[in-house]
């Protein structure tokens, strides 16, 4: 029994003094959840063939999808976040009375991997990690698609085929703040809040056979919302 108690005293012991993982130089942190795309849209008025079409705009709606992060610590208080995503798809209208009132133009899905710098002014061994970081974001839009309502709305205009739709991909600055609460035995898991600002501008064009181009350049701007788990390694 005295052995028993002995080893059972030595083990509790070795777990109760062993370091606790911490935000300090060498350690990765993982973190997963779901990220909602809220743009802050604003945009010059359509433009038919170079003129300016009068009481019109373009607004971009949310999208959500599966956000990760990935951090390396590459100094204590100092990391190096990259930012990815499944694609998030947004809506696009057209808005204003210019071409007789607001309707949907169709819609686009993108990417927006993201790298940042973060300052977490905590001490590594902290629980409560709030964190900033600055960077640069690149937006790439694929699968553009113009709605059934655009192209009636189009061939009342005298188009004589179907519109196509594309998006120039953006190249912008990105902000961001967030807190790490960890939890568990060990604190290696985490549950993360942050938000994200990221400068995404990009030219919209739709060629409209029989018509010509209709172009618009377009400030989308998104605040970031991301909630969800991670664990540190």
């Amino acid at each position: 029994m005295n052995r028993i108690t002995a080893c059972a005293t030595a083990a509790l012991t070795a777990v109760l003094s062993a370091p606790v993982l911490a935000y300090e130089q060498g350690s990765f942190i993982l973190r997963g959840g779901m990220a909602t795309v809220a743009p802050d849209t604003s945009s010059s008025a359509l433009s038919l063939n170079g003129g300016s079409i009068p009481q019109t705009g373009v607004d971009v709606d949310d999208g959500s999808a599966l956000g990760l992060t990935g951090v390396y610590m590459f100094r204590d208080h100092w990391g190096l976040e990259l930012v990815a995503a499944t694609p998030f798809s947004h809506d696009i209208e057209v808005v204003g009375q210019g071409l007789g009132g607001s309707f949907n133009l169709g819609e686009t899905k993108h990417l927006p991997p993201t790298l940042l710098v973060q300052w977490y002014p905590m001490e590594p061994q902290s629980n409560i990690q709030p964190y900033v970081g600055l960077g640069v974001n690149y937006t790439a839009f694929f699968d553009e698609e113009i709605s059934s309502t655009a192209d009636s709305a189009f061939e009342g205009l005298g188009a004589t085929g179907d519109a196509e739709l594309s998006l120039d991909n953006s190249f912008g600055l990105a902000a961001e703040a967030g807190i790490d609460f960890t939890f568990g035995a060990d604190q290696r898991w985490l549950f993360n809040m942050s938000v994200f600002w990221m400068d995404i501008e990009t030219d919209a064009k739709v060629k409209v056979p029989g018509l010509g181009e209709v172009t618009a350049n377009v400030d989308i701007d998104p605040l970031v919302y991301m909630a969800g788990l991670g664990y540190r390694f």
